[in-house]
């Protein structure tokens, strides 16, 4: 039996970003939920889940072709998925270059044999599961977060939930002159 492997490509915060992110998650009810561990926090790009372990290579050669531009982001709405009963922290708004990522990297994987969601893509960062939605709190942070690189992550189960492990990183240059927003 060939061994699998649980991967997902995402953005993967600076300690920077991900002490500001924590910061943010003070002000949300996350005690009243499973909240994710701190290493942990992260924006998924695409999830691809079980793969064989010798197919790992092609993943990472796929990613390897996407041609994308360093962005920013601002994290500064939270909300939740009432259905997965997950509390995240997201975008007002999405930046185009974000999601040109995204399709870049679903187009590239498509000789991988994935297939992407149906559904729109909502970027956000999972602060806990198990939430049950009622009125969620307004919050008083705004996160800027200078993208200039997405991961290949592979989730380990580990003793008490799971661990994250960056396997690949991809740099992005920064837009050209005059071309992007990137502070």
């Amino acid at each position: 039996m060939q061994a699998k492997r649980r991967l997902f490509f995402a953005l993967w915060p600076s300690a920077d970003v991900r002490k500001q992110i924590v910061a943010c998650a003070k002000q949300l009810p996350v005690h009243k939920a499973r909240a994710v561990a701190n290493t942990n926090l992260h924006i998924t790009l695409a999830f691809i889940g079980a793969v064989d372990k010798d197919k790992v290579d092609h993943y990472i050669n796929a990613a390897a072709s996407v041609k994308a531009k360093a962005f920013h982001l601002k994290l500064n709405q939270a909300g939740c998925f009432s259905r997965a009963k997950v509390l995240w922290l997201g975008c007002d708004q999405v930046e185009p270059a974000l999601q040109d990522l995204v399709s870049s990297l679903n187009h590239a994987l498509l000789d991988c044999g994935y297939v992407a969601e149906d559904r729109p893509y909502t970027p956000h960062v999972t602060l806990a599961r198990k939430f049950h939605c009622k009125q969620l709190p307004e919050i008083d942070c705004e996160i800027d977060w200078n993208v200039d690189s997405f991961a290949l992550v592979e989730s380990l189960s580990v003793v008490g939930g799971v661990e994250y492990k960056v396997l690949e990183s991809w740099s992005m240059p920064p837009p050209a002159e005059g071309g992007g927003f990137y502070l």
